[in-house]
């Protein structure tokens, strides 16, 4: 009998697997045939969460893992949509208990690229509009009611003729699923029966032809992450399936990738990001591992070997953190919603299990276990040891992909102070309508240890930062001592623009308008904004500056002075 994978594994990647299993196997539901998605009492079940349970079972190879492994990818693949004229031909259900996005209202393919950013715009206006002609006639509209809530109900009606990205169904559900499945081929065909691998081709030329459709039409854009997916997926089974047209197309597609990477010096669009670059470096490993032709797995070498130059050059090995600022990220800390700590363990070995703690993408760990990571030597020291001060800057060609496509790609530069026990970020350029742009941040290390962060946010009034708003625009630039920002606000929608500080016994009275004491940094504070407001939590602190339509001044500037 063929040895499991796990055992052939090193101790570090073994580590990683059954660390991951045991967290997984806890959440498996053995009526349902997969995992829930939230908690061992969640009714709801995720499809891409048990697809990687799946691959983790087959590189595991306990007694009943086969079986079990079998199981659940057939149940996942009873979720796919199969509707070769929707803009979701291919992709999946997210969750078990999500409705079928609505069907026969969206002759997608006809329309021009940025299908889905027009719509939106669109549907912003007539609700714009509808709402206003409700006010005018006082009968339908009363004084005392709600804008908002009339205004989701609205929404609430379009997204049921018209299947909303994002909402009805997950676009890139194709591509994250599709990799576990050339995956389970490539590696584990002996294990699986004939009926599943004819079954998972068969579901694969649908997700494949979706992604291909939907990068043609460039009807919703693909950020990198979901990029270097759908060029994997393209090529894997073009060539498995011998679709000669995939295959052109998959060679062309990384060749422009590689061209736009090397433009600015090595760079992605999502540029220096906690949360994607996970995801990418798995992806080049699915690369280095599986490529059918040696152009493309040359390609692949110079993206993966570019992108650890990247992060070496804008990580603290002290902090064990990457530097702002963000295209796009979730989280500030490294470990929170990333896998960027299960790479590096690999690479620096025992005494760095601590950065493979569990986490939302810890589901993943299987995987990266089996592709394993090729780190350039010249970024090996970055990661064992701080490399000296630096001041460090990058230009990125950015991609917003909820923007006019005329006007969607932004010449961004990232800058960034790397100190010992303090770093900060400063993005310019930026137009990106996503709040997960984080344009200025600061993370830094007390005497004993504790770690800080500081990052500016923005939200609509009684909202959440991580969401789309138009209209809000920052440009920041860093020194070694200073963080500077300039906000634009031309939006017709109340905005809280605030610095979230979080970290250990931060203290309401030693943060004031024009000085914050901190636990190991001050700051002095200059601005041209609203008087601010205050909100503490238990570990993390809000410095609220709100712009009111029509009666604040529609710009803000900050101007931090920063002392150890």
């Amino acid at each position: 009998m063929t040895q499991p994978m796990v055992k052939k594994m090193s101790e570090e990647q073994q580590h990683l697997v059954m660390q991951s299993m045991d967290m997984m196997d806890r959440f498996y539901d053995e009526e349902f045939g997969l995992l829930r998605s939230s908690g061992e009492e969640s009714s709801a079940h995720g499809t891409r969460g048990s697809a990687h349970y799946a691959l983790g079972l087959l590189i595991r190879q306990k007694s009943g893992d086969v079986e079990r492994a079998v199981r659940v990818l057939h149940k996942v693949l009873d979720y796919q949509y199969d509707a070769p004229e929707e803009i979701y031909h291919g992709t999946f259900a997210t969750q078990s208990t999500d409705e079928h996005p609505p069907a026969g209202h969206y002759a997608w393919k006809s329309f021009a690229p940025g299908t889905a950013y027009f719509l939106e715009r669109t549907f912003e206006k007539v609700s714009e509009a509808f709402i206003h002609k409700l006010q005018e006639e006082n009968n339908l509209l009363k004084e005392e009611a709600d804008v908002k809530q009339l205004r989701q109900l609205f929404y609430a009606s379009v997204h049921g003729v018209l299947p909303p990205v994002w909402i009805s169904y997950d676009p890139n559900w194709r591509e994250f699923i599709a990799c576990v499945c050339a995956i389970a081929s490539a590696a584990f065909s002996e294990l699986l029966p004939d009926a599943l691998i004819q079954r998972m081709d068969e579901a694969m030329e649908r997700a494949v032809q979706g992604s291909v459709d939907r990068r043609l039409s460039d009807a919703i854009p693909m950020n990198t992450n979901i990029e270097l997916m759908h060029i994997f997926i393209t090529h894997y089974y073009g060539h498995r399936l011998k679709r000669a047209d995939w295959m052109q197309h998959a060679d062309e597609q990384a060749e422009g990738l590689l061209h736009e990477f090397e433009q600015y010096g090595g760079t992605f669009a999502e540029f220096n990001t906690t949360t994607y670059y996970g995801v990418d470096l798995a992806v080049l490993g699915m690369f280095r591992r599986y490529a059918f032709t040696e152009r493309m797995t040359e390609i692949a070498n110079r993206l993966e070997h570019g992108l650890w130059n990247n992060i070496a050059l804008y990580y603290n090995a002290k902090l064990e953190n990457l530097s702002g600022p963000f295209a796009r990220a979730y989280d500030m800390e490294m470990r929170e919603h990333s896998s960027i700590g299960v790479f590096l363990y690999l690479l620096l070995g025992k005494g760095y299990e601590h950065l493979t703690g569990m986490n939302c993408e810890s589901g993943h760990d299987p995987m990266i276990a089996l592709l394993g990571i090729d780190v350039p030597a010249e970024a090996v020291p970055y990661f064992q040891a701080h490399q000296g001060d630096r001041l460090v800057q990058k230009q990125f060609l950015e991609l917003c992909e909820r923007d006019d496509p005329k006007a969607n790609r932004n010449l961004c530069t990232a800058s960034a102070w790397i100190g010992e026990n303090r770093m900060m970020g400063a993005m310019s350029g930026s137009r990106n309508t996503n709040g997960q742009m984080h344009p200025a941040t600061i993370h830094w290390q007390t005497e004993t240890g504790e770690r800080y962060y500081l990052r500016l946010i923005r939200r609509e009034t009684g909202g959440d930062w991580n969401s789309h708003l138009r209209g809000i625009t920052f440009e920041a630039e860093v020194t070694p001592d200073s963080l500077n920002i300039d906000v634009q606000l031309d939006t017709a929608e109340e905005i809280e623009v605030y610095f979230e500080i979080k970290g250990p016994s931060i203290r309401h009275q030693d943060i004031q308008p024009e000085r914050w004491e901190l636990p190991g940094l001050t700051c002095t504070v200059k601005t041209e904004a609203p008087e601010p407001t205050m909100l503490m939590y238990t570990d993390y602190a809000e410095i609220i500056y709100r712009y009111v339509p029509g009666k604040s001044e529609n710009r803000m500037r900050f101007e931090l002075g920063i002392s150890d």
